[in-house]
């Protein structure tokens, strides 16, 4: 039997979304979550997180959510100039990532985003002690793009940290063409999504094994934002069967914050995606993890 992790993305979003996470924790019905550093509600979070955690059912995993896509950068300004703008908020797109890594001038880049994941994975370290031996995800998965990998492996080898866990964005993408009856409600470009972190794993294959990481795969990229009851239901089992062919964890990636219209501002700055974060369906994600029994 393979095993299976509920997993929350964005605690430290905002305060809102922050809170929705940790009604999902009280009842017991996450695994593990991913924490944001660099958004300006973090110490409230940090602060919000310490006064319930006493009422978990269980204590989950805590990962150290990178974000190079929104907010403020922990870094100086000047010094990841090729990330942020003026301000120091975040300007790259996920695509600038990935075309980036096969482009002259990945030693610069990669040296920037070397110090801007080392500022945020040790103010959430400072955080919560509690994420050693540390885990590690990213926002919007651009850790997975060659160029921020390769820094982000380099990084950890340099700081001699012990990780027992990067994710690593292998999706199965059988059980959705298997799924007739769902094809209506599948957005196009969350299967080019597919294709291409499905090719970046397979280019950082070697890199998960040779530190020792646990063979995984994912769900939550297809159905990003749609992770709601019934698709869940109608895919879960075929998810399953392809996971334990591979004998590979699944990971379930949720996204049960939601962001309210009124905690947006600048730090916000792909604005295509503020439709996402304060979208309703964020709240049936939130409803179908406290509905779910196939936790661990």
């Amino acid at each position: 039997m393979i095993r299976i992790d509920i997993h929350a993305d964005d605690y430290g979003e905002s305060l809102h979304a922050s809170q929705d996470i940790l009604d999902c924790l009280r009842f017991g019905k996450l695994d593990s979550i991913s924490v944001l550093a660099n958004m300006k509600c973090f110490e409230e979070c940090v602060k919000l997180y310490r006064e319930e955690e006493k009422e978990f059912a269980k204590k989950p995993a805590l990962s150290v959510h990178l974000n190079i896509m929104e907010g403020h950068c922990l870094s100086e300004p000047g010094q990841v100039r090729d990330l942020v703008d003026k301000d120091g908020y975040f300007t790259v797109s996920w695509m600038k990532m990935f075309f980036s890594s096969f482009l002259p001038g990945q030693k610069t880049l990669k040296g920037q985003l070397k110090r801007e994941f080392a500022a945020q994975i040790e103010k959430v370290r400072a955080a919560f002690p509690e994420c050693e031996p540390l885990r590690l995800d990213s926002h919007q998965h651009v850790h997975m793009t060659p160029v921020a990998a390769g820094a982000l492996f380099e990084l950890i080898k340099e700081k001699g940290w012990t990780v027992s866990y990067i994710r690593d964005v292998r999706e199965p993408l059988f059980p959705f063409l298997k799924k007739v009856s769902l094809y209506s409600t599948y957005r196009p470009v969350n299967f080019v999504k597919n294709l291409i972190l499905n090719f970046c794993s397979r280019v950082e294959a070697r890199r998960f094994r040779e530190f020792g990481l646990e063979p995984m795969c994912v769900w939550g990229l297809v159905t990003s934002g749609r992770m709601d009851k019934g698709r869940v239901t109608a895919l879960l089992p075929e998810m399953v069967r392809c996971a334990e062919k591979g004998d590979r964890k699944l990971e379930l990636i949720f996204h049960p914050g939601r962001v309210l219209s009124e905690e947006m501002g600048a730090e916000f700055s792909q604005k295509e995606a503020i439709g996402f974060y304060i979208s309703e369906n964020r709240a049936e994600e939130k409803a179908t993890i406290l509905q779910l029994q196939c936790g661990n």
